[in-house]
């Protein structure tokens, strides 16, 4: 049995660094014990003597493998004691996992709260001078208050250790094996602490440009959606009179000819446009990620707005065979008339 749990934390321990994306930190702790055995405890805690027979310590490495699952293993020394009765030593090894469960908690100082299972062994004091080998078995819960300590994370929780053996207190003579209650307080620092507090300001950095960008997205979506209104009932009263003129034109009218003239000199063409901005960088942005080569940007005055013209034709059926073209590119061209 000692055997099989050394193997089992050597196991544990060499293995944790094969999944996912790690991060190794120290670990140390002070812990204040409370144990259940054949020997009642006291809880005269105001005699000095208690709270320091029943101190003890712990340090060692954490891993963090995500944000669910962690895991530790530490090497320890504490002590149980009943004044005037008993007091013991150990020195124990224990290979403990941590499972989050509150991943989702909107507390800012309480980043994780764990439930802890784990095993462990040691040397245990039965009598002055004495030790021999004791194996136990730990269930607790841990919470983790990141935000409180700018070189690590302070840890808190209880712990229930459950010993295989009954002579932990140097007697035997009860119904069931020997158990302690800890209660523990302890810092982990992370390695490379710096680095990821320079990643983190990295990202905030980036999503404030991005939720800039995100804005002045949405304004021009706005603007584009109107422009889109304006543009159609203008379009169909300029094509319905454009229609008239060049009829006209077609029959030889010449007084109407030359005032189709002067209309059509006031008339350049159509421009199929993709995409409409309230400014010039948000245009050219646009226009670079979608890599099509003869993209202009046209400055409307009267709006004003900067387009995005995908292409220029002087006759509507063009305009309207390049406007197919162009709602496989966005749905929402539309052709203008310059």
């Amino acid at each position: 049995m000692k055997k099989l749990i050394l193997l089992v934390c050597i196991f544990l321990t060499s293995n944790l660094s094969t999944y996912g994306q790690s991060k190794w930190s120290y670990i140390a702790t002070v812990e204040e014990n409370i144990h259940v055995s054949d020997v009642r405890p006291s809880y005269n805690f105001i005699n000095l003597s208690v709270p320091a027979g029943n101190a003890g310590m712990r340090m060692g490495a954490f891993y963090t493998h995500d944000d669910k699952i962690s895991a530790e293993a530490t090497l320890g020394v504490i002590g149980i004691s009943t004044p005037n009765r008993f007091s013991s030593g150990l020195i124990p090894i224990e290979v403990i996992g941590h499972y989050n469960v509150l991943p989702d908690l909107s507390i800012d100082w309480l980043s994780k709260f764990n439930l802890d299972l784990g095993i462990g062994a040691g040397l245990a004091e039965y009598s002055p001078g004495n030790y021999g080998f004791a194996e136990h078995m730990v269930v607790g819960a841990t919470a983790e208050l990141g935000n409180l300590l700018p070189f690590g994370t302070l840890m808190m929780g209880t712990r229930y250790t459950m010993f295989i053996d009954d002579y932990i207190d140097g007697y035997v003579n009860g119904s069931g094996n020997d158990k302690i209650l800890r209660f523990f307080t302890g810092v982990r620092i992370d390695l490379g602490k710096s680095n990821n507090a320079d990643e983190l300001l990295a990202a905030k950095n980036k999503i404030d440009k991005l939720s800039g960008d995100l804005t002045a997205a949405v304004l021009a979506f706005d603007d584009l959606s109107a422009q889109k209104e304006g543009e159609k009932s203008r379009l169909e009263a300029e094509n319905a009179k454009l229609k008239e003129q060049l009829q006209s034109t077609e029959n030889g009218n010449s007084s109407t000819s030359i005032e189709a003239t002067e209309i059509i000199n006031e008339f350049n063409g159509y421009h199929v446009v993709i995409g409409s901005f309230p400014e010039k960088s948000l245009a050219d942005d646009y226009s670079a990620t979608l890599n099509i080569d003869g993209l202009e940007v046209k400055y409307v005055e009267s709006i004003p707005t900067y387009r995005v013209v995908l292409s220029e034709h002087k006759e509507l059926r063009a305009a309207l065979e390049a406007l197919e073209n162009a709602r496989g590119i966005t749905p929402n061209a539309w052709i203008a008339v310059y």
